[in-house]
């Protein structure tokens, strides 16, 4: 058994099942409202203004949505696991478009039923999400990758770090910048790393050559230390203060132990 994602006139791979909220009249095959979003939720996003903010929001609330059906949404994975038979589970929007049917794709599909998930019906040759960044640049992501991550490669990009995120068979990112592996990560991980690129402070312990540069410059800077001018020597019961390495010019102002020395000498 496959699990597929598609659109009402895109296609459809066994058996038809919507996940949207009312399905299209004549629409034959069945209808799981397990998975569409609530009346309110598809009411404010027709209101929104669609644009990455509300995408973003949206994604949000269907996620809170989810989690509150969990228990429903358990029994729903156990029975697929003894399913032989493949299905697309569908909505309106087409392929590369923001549509909920992604969001269960990546949190109950690819989590749950890893094994089972064929992914978006197309995506290969049609869903890719073309970005522009402040510096003119263009990058190309597949469209069902979410809103949060999308822009946050833009703007790392933005900043000079073209980092590339790979999603695996699992749903989890493979993260890279230059060349570099910067590990594996969950959905939300890698919102973490892609955040902390654009800050200095962490960017030093994610980067690995930036981390080695940096741990290398500490390293050095502690040699580069000199010793204090006046260094401490006790003998007897007397603390002496002796000058060490002090430019010739630099005028010198003994202190009250010096002096008590140099008395104590010439009476020698």
């Amino acid at each position: 058994m496959t699990i597929f994602t598609s659109y009402y006139a895109g296609e459809i791979r066994g058996e038809a099942v919507s996940i949207s909220l009312y399905p299209p009249k004549g629409f034959q095959g069945k209808h799981l409202p397990l998975f569409a979003p609530t009346p309110e939720l598809l009411k404010w996003w027709k209101s929104s203004a669609s644009d990455t903010n509300a995408e973003q929001e949206y994604t949000r609330q269907f996620h809170e949505i989810l989690l509150s059906r969990q228990q429903l949404i358990d029994i729903w994975v156990a029975k697929q696991e003894q399913n032989s038979h493949d299905m697309t589970l569908c909505c309106y929007e087409k392929t590369g478009d923001f549509c909920h049917r992604h969001q269960v794709g990546r949190e109950v599909i690819q989590r749950y039923l890893p094994k089972l998930w064929g992914g978006e019906v197309g995506l290969g040759t049609v869903t890719k999400e073309k970005m522009s960044t402040n510096c003119g640049q263009k990058i190309i992501f597949p469209a069902t990758y979410p809103p949060q991550v999308l822009s946050l490669i833009k703007k790392c990009y933005e900043l000079g770090y073209p980092v590339k995120c790979e999603r695996l068979e699992c749903g989890y990112y493979q993260v890279s910048l230059n060349g570099e592996d910067l590990g594996v990560w969950s959905e939300l991980g890698v919102l973490g790393v892609l955040s902390g690129l654009q800050e200095k402070f962490y960017r030093e312990r994610l980067i690995p050559s930036v981390a080695m540069a940096a741990k290398t410059k500490v390293k050095n800077n502690q040699q580069d230390i000199k010793m204090p001018s006046w260094v401490l020597v006790r003998d007897t019961q007397l603390e002496v203060s002796a000058l060490v390495d002090q430019p010739a010019t630099e005028e010198l102002n003994p202190s009250r132990a010096e002096t008590h020395v140099v008395e104590q000498m010439s009476l020698l």
